[in-house]
């Protein structure tokens, strides 16, 4: 059975950065999913810039008046950036995040079912440095950072939707906005197509 209430907490791509037609893909998947049934609720509660000690902080203050039967997180790059130079060190250290995954997971799962997503690769040439700021995104940290999620994700025994994975199949021109790191409208119209599906298999409609 479908559950009743979702809650997506995460950072600007939940929030729906880059998608000026239906507001990103938690979004989207909002209008599908209360379309189905009036008794289905999809709560889209991104935060720019947010780490993943940020959603530890969020997930219960969030969660409790909600109530949620499945908990859709998205850590997205935050924590893998670097400050001033592609040289300096990730603003969290992988270990660091391997822990802060774990507790993020197991506090979650405190409340519902997790379903974790991973982030969409980016066009590093446009994020060293990302924009007009002195934040450098590194495809080579992307790589490495995600695999610490899928190893949490194991032995958590969490759902995950791999996005990092899916998009080698598709052109990341065919995804990305201008600034090379966050979902054009198509995009985020992928990501929900991915993301329905993996619900659909998920849960028995």
């Amino acid at each position: 059975m479908l559950p009743k209430r979702i809650v997506a907490l995460g950072s600007s791509s939940i929030y729906g950065r880059g998608d000026d037609e239906y507001g990103g893909f938690i979004h989207r998947l909002r209008l599908w999913y209360e379309s189905l049934n009036a008794k289905h609720f999809v709560y889209s509660l991104g935060v720019f810039g947010e780490g993943t000690e940020d959603l530890i902080h969020r997930v219960a203050t969030e969660s409790a008046p909600r109530r949620p039967e499945l908990m859709v997180l998205y850590p997205g790059f935050n924590d893998i950036r670097r400050e001033g130079s592609v040289n300096a060190k990730n603003v969290i250290s992988i270990d660091d995040f391997v822990y802060s995954m774990e507790k993020l997971i197991d506090t979650a799962q405190s409340f519902s079912p997790v379903l974790m997503l991973t982030g969409v690769p980016f066009i590093e040439e446009k994020t060293t440095p990302f924009g007009q700021s002195n934040s450098y995104y590194l495809h080579s940290d992307a790589q490495y950072y995600t695999q610490g999620i899928r190893e949490v994700c194991a032995k958590k025994n969490a759902m995950l939707l791999d996005y990092f994975t899916l998009c080698a199949n598709v052109p990341l021109k065919e995804l990305l906005s201008s600034d090379g790191l966050h979902c054009h409208a198509l995009g985020h119209q992928w990501l929900f197509e991915q993301l329905k599906k993996c619900i659909l298999e998920q849960y028995t409609p």
